[in-house]
């Protein structure tokens, strides 16, 4: 695995990373900024975007605070659409792209989902997922290799996981899509990432029983997320 060495490997580079304020997401924002990335921060919660913007500030970075929730205010709101233009307008180019934000669903029979799950599910997960990709790719494609990963547990059908096994399906399906329509057009490395199992807030909440000491840090998945741009 490549090592980050007095130079930065990851100068004068833009990152965005959404899920920013905890977890994975804010392992590998302090991670990119610890390589020399500047670290486009994105969360739901303004607190946690300043918490992993101190933690940032304390490895001699700055980063850039762009909160935003994925669930829309209004059918009108369009804050998703804004963010490709904005980045463009502000730093010229986006080198890479962590899409670790997921909306917590409950684990419940697919005869008992309920209309406004899986409609905030659809709408949080799924659609967000498609405007984050649809304002984001143009700068991206015009990025020199430039890297888009999916972070994600993709799971297997069984009991009570519908609403989070479709969900991932689908947000896995139309990935690979985008990546197959822009592979001829751009030098764009576009990856759905399955994540080893990692103490999150997110896994304690489907898996409040699980033995902690047996999973991965997300410090320790990082590694693994960081060395697929760091060798090249």
């Amino acid at each position: 695995m490549a090592t980050i060495s007095n130079f930065p490997p990851l100068k004068n580079k833009i990152a965005f990373i959404t899920g920013a304020s905890r977890g994975i997401g804010q392992a590998c924002a302090i991670a990119l900024a610890r390589a020399g990335a500047h670290c486009i921060l994105s969360a739901r919660t303004k607190s946690g975007l300043l918490q992993t913007d101190n933690l940032i500030r304390q490895v001699g970075q700055t980063s850039t605070l762009f909160p935003f929730d994925l669930q829309p205010k209004n059918p009108f709101d369009n804050t998703i659409d804004l963010i490709g233009p904005s980045i463009a307008q502000q730093f010229q180019r986006l080198d890479i792209f962590i899409h670790a934000a997921f909306h917590y669903v409950p684990l419940t029979p697919v005869t008992q989902i309920t209309d406004k799950e899986w409609s905030k599910n659809l709408s949080i997960n799924l659609t967000g997922c498609m405007k984050l990709i649809r304002t984001l790719s143009p700068l991206l494609c015009a990025t020199p290799n430039s890297y888009a990963f999916f972070l994600q547990n993709l799971v297997e059908p069984e009991p009570f996981w519908g609403l989070v096994s479709s969900i991932q399906s689908a947000i896995h399906n139309l990935v690979q899509c985008w990546a197959k329509e822009i592979q001829h057009l751009s030098t764009v490395q576009v990856q759905t990432i399955t994540l080893p199992p990692t103490d999150t807030n997110l896994r304690r909440f489907f898996f409040p029983a699980e033995n902690k000491e047996k999973l991965n840090s997300p410090e320790e998945t990082t590694k693994l997320i960081l060395a697929l741009i760091l060798k090249n």
